[in-house]
């Protein structure tokens, strides 16, 4: 995968990521934990289009923000292994109930066929706002016309 807008950090467990990156001609996110990752497409382009745009939008003072993408993988059945990620919520905002500090959250969800089971959960509380805006906006300068895939 070709990392386009990426957080990344440790904590004692080891090392956390979410990652958005081209990989063929699909455009996904990689969330990745101490024990596991996985990843999940976005819709199109234009999907990690509106995700940069919320980033460059953060607000710098304490107010109301969040986006939310409902990402889901669609194909053929999981496989008779066990139970594959089948659609996850991706959001971008300021916390309003901690000081409103910036953070991107990942949870992914199972379809087990007759229940919905909670995959992997990945949170980057405090990110590197200038950072994934300086990224963002090199996406943006780099893909800013029709929609590629």
């Amino acid at each position: 995968m070709d990392p386009i807008i990426s957080c990344r950090w440790q904590d004692p467990s080891g090392e956390w990521a979410l990652t958005v990156g081209h990989n063929g001609d699909a455009w996904e996110l990689l969330a990745s934990a101490p024990s596991s990752s996985e990843s999940i497409p976005f819709a199109n382009p234009d999907e990690v289009r509106r995700l940069a745009q919320a980033l460059l939008d953060l607000p710098a003072e304490p107010e109301p923000y969040e986006f939310e993408w409902q990402l889901s993988r669609s194909g053929p059945a999981p496989a008779p292994g066990g139970p594959q990620p089948h659609f996850a919520t991706f959001a971008v905002g300021l916390d309003p109930t901690d000081d409103h500090r910036p953070y991107l959250a990942y949870q992914s969800y199972y379809d087990l066929g007759r229940a919905t089971g909670l995959g992997l959960e990945v949170i980057c509380e405090d990110p590197p706002v200038d950072h994934l805006r300086a990224q963002a906006h090199a996406f943006l300068t780099t893909f800013s016309g029709p929609t590629r895939r």
